[in-house]
């Protein structure tokens, strides 16, 4: 007898898979060929980024999925690559990018496809949302008031710096002479940061009351703080304190060294004078002072010049503060201002308005002294204590220029 063993029909039923739990075809034992050759390919596939359950092409999950192939333990198979492979697992690292059980032929929503390419929708649904988009005009003015706010900030420092440093270089150099060079050294820094600090901390307070302020109540001026409020909140600022000035002209001004200690400062003839319009004009010109901080350089410029205008008279040290404080500062606030109302024929009006009104034997400035003489170029309308003689040639700062320039807006 031939102890070969029996060869399969080619045309019987031999090529069809046998059932799960069948006998394997005799002749071949289990563990075979076919059964190795199975577990071998499910093991590659699974590598390559298959998972889920998958039947014959097998396939695992990538990041380490474990791949159980050819339960079935051997035998003819459907497939050409042998008997039934099933891949499952869940990958290493969890559920990535809420993609649940993923394969080509799992569940998951974001499956891998088979060439490793992510499916369309699938980046740019885990892409960060973009921000609305935002005028060139709005991005430019941000970038300008940066920069303005830290060259303000500086101003504002070397102003305070220099009477603590003058001081100090006194104080140092005559101890020097008297044989104490050391002493003479701290004396000189204890006096420059004394100085400064006090100038920076107390000078708007001294300022204010050199006008004669007053707090202003909202059940007073309703009016008024209705405004700034709604200003504020456009121009992402915190309330000031707002404070009334007596006087019939109509005139406001800002001072503080930072938006959080900021004080608005009108005259009680500003709201009876200006409409709706031209008073949220007028206080969006003074709160772009106090987003920018000139209102730091300015409450220091002028007590600084109040000992000064002792010696070289008032008229000189008015001009010097108006150079220390910066020209056009009042022509580039209507301007800035006039983008946050969005309506520059506003602030013209209110300009006019200043300028045509009748307080001839009004007195001006508000106040008494020397120091609140010297706050002319800290108001909206710096021309209402012009005298006869003063040049205003080339003046940005004229009330008549800058209502001419809103006017070609």
């Amino acid at each position: 007898m031939d102890d070969s063993p029996e060869r399969p029909d080619p045309g019987g039923s031999s090529s069809k898979a046998p059932a799960d739990g069948a006998e394997a075809p005799s002749g071949r034992p289990p563990g075979s060929r076919s059964g190795n050759r199975n577990r071998n390919r499910n093991r590659n596939r699974s590598r390559g980024g298959g998972g889920g359950a998958s039947a014959g092409a097998g396939g695992g999950r990538p990041d380490g999925n474990r791949s159980h192939g050819n339960r079935g333990g051997g035998g003819a198979s459907a497939n050409p690559g042998g008997g039934r492979g099933q891949s499952s697992g869940r990958s290493g690292s969890g559920r990535a990018s809420g993609a649940g059980r993923s394969g080509t032929g799992g569940s998951g929503r974001n499956s891998a496809r088979p060439d490793g390419a992510a499916r369309p929708g699938v980046e740019a649904s885990r892409s960060t949302a973009v921000n609305p988009a935002v005028s060139a005009t709005d991005l430019a003015a941000g970038v300008d008031e940066e920069a303005a706010v830290r060259a303000n900030r500086r101003r504002a420092m070397t102003i305070c710096l220099a009477p603590g440093g003058a001081a100090g270089v006194i104080a140092g150099l005559v101890l020097a002479v008297a044989g104490l060079p050391l002493i003479g050294a701290a004396a000189f820094v204890l006096a420059t940061a004394v100085i400064a600090l006090w100038l920076w901390h107390r000078a708007p307070g001294v300022l204010i009351r050199s006008l004669g302020a007053s707090l202003s109540d909202e059940w007073e001026h309703p009016r008024l703080h209705n405004l700034v409020d709604g200003l504020c909140a456009t121009m992402g600022l915190p309330r000031p304190t707002v404070c009334v000035v007596d006087s019939p002209v109509p005139n406001a001004m800002a001072v503080g060294r930072d938006p959080d200690s900021a004080s608005l400062v009108v005259t009680s003839g500003l709201e009876c004078s200006l409409t709706l319009v031209e008073l949220e004009g007028a206080l969006a010109h003074e709160l772009v002072h106090i987003k920018r901080q000139d209102t730091a350089a300015a409450g220091v410029a002028v007590v600084v010049a109040a000992p000064v205008a002792a010696l070289i008279g008032l008229g000189k040290a008015t001009e010097w503060v108006h150079a220390l404080i910066g020209q056009g500062r009042e022509l580039s606030a209507d301007q800035r201002a006039s983008a946050v109302v969005r309506y520059p024929p506003g602030i013209a009006s209110a300009l006019d308005t200043m300028v045509s009104g009748e307080h001839a034997g009004s007195p001006w400035p508000p106040g008494r002294g020397r120091l609140a003489a010297l706050t002319r170029w800290l108001w909206i309308d710096p021309m209402v204590g012009a005298q006869a003689g003063d040049p205003t040639a080339g003046n940005l700062d004229d009330t008549r220029v800058r209502s001419a320039a809103l006017a070609l807006d």
